[in-house]
């Protein structure tokens, strides 16, 4: 499958699709000077060896802690395509996912705030590759079925290295020195940037810039490996297989400061209707009312 999905993307590209490096592992303060400080890309094989979270996490572990839990999903790409959300129990969702093989579910339970929902899932995974360097990280969880999409769009104001923890995904990632070739959207989501480019519906002719100038990279994200996304860079998710995943977005004071002055007005704005009336936050019923999602 992710063979087919990079063949077929390839097509779609004037340029040949790149493969991020690999290492093993890498210490704290090597990290620091060759990937946060030079904003590059880096996928690492064995530093989750240690980590609980590879040790015990499956669908039946959360089956376990989840019980009673209330959570939202998405269903679908919900940033180029129709934005779909649902809220109801956990274990519910979580039944969706572990049959989704057979009854093709598009249940998504993406970015769960896991100090909000699971608190006791903190002690099991380890970023201080990053959090050591921030003053804010807020870590999250990702459990989805084959074909779930994250497509195009960049992240707040942030580093983010996203862990693999069950099953595989496939990463695309475009550096924002060529945000001008990404065809930005008018979708707003609070924080983060959008691109108009469906990988899914691809069209050369509504995406020329993307098609003949985009240079991509790309890993398969395979258990037990870590990818990190550095601030700002565009990158787009394919599920593989049935899969547990979780990151750690980490902001310097600089750039809290400055995503929470430049999000505020937006933020205030959007909740008031007045601007980025297409959204993945809210939709509209058949009489013109609008509801948050």
């Amino acid at each position: 499958m992710p063979i087919e999905i990079l063949d077929r993307i390839q097509n779609y590209l004037d340029h040949p699709l790149q493969k991020i490096n690999e290492i093993d592992t890498i210490t704290h303060d090597v990290f620091y000077k060759t990937h946060i400080k030079t904003n590059t890309p880096i996928v690492m094989t064995k530093m989750m060896d240690d980590w609980n979270a590879t040790k015990k996490w499956s669908l039946d572990y959360f089956k376990k802690i989840g019980e009673d839990k209330q959570t939202y999903i998405s269903k679908g790409n919900i940033r180029q395509q129709e934005t779909h959300w649902e809220h109801g129990s956990f274990l519910d969702y979580l039944e969706e996912v572990k049959h989704s093989e057979t009854s093709k579910s598009e249940t998504y339970i993406s970015n769960i705030s896991i100090l909000k929902m699971f608190p006791e899932l903190k002690e099991d995974v380890d970023f201080s590759l990053i959090s050591n360097y921030k003053i804010r990280n807020s870590t999250s969880l990702w459990i989805g079925p084959p074909g779930t999409i994250t497509g195009w769009h960049t992240d707040r104001l942030s580093d983010n290295i996203l862990a693999q923890v069950k099953g595989r995904k496939l990463v695309f990632l475009v550096n924002p020195n060529q945000s001008k070739f990404m065809h930005t959207s008018d979708k707003y989501e609070p924080g983060s940037r959008l691109s108009a480019v469906d990988m899914e519906k691809f069209d050369e002719n509504k995406f020329p810039k993307f098609k003949k100038n985009a240079q991509v990279f790309y890993t398969i994200l395979e258990p037990g490996k870590m990818l990190f996304i550095p601030k700002l860079w565009w990158h787009c998710v394919y599920g593989i297989d049935i899969s547990i995943s979780t990151n750690n977005f980490g902001y310097t004071p600089y750039d809290n400061f400055k995503m929470k002055s430049q999000e505020f007005s937006k933020r205030m704005l959007h909740s008031a209707g007045l601007y980025g009336k297409n959204c993945v936050c809210h939709y509209y019923d058949e009489n013109g009312k609008r509801h948050k999602r």
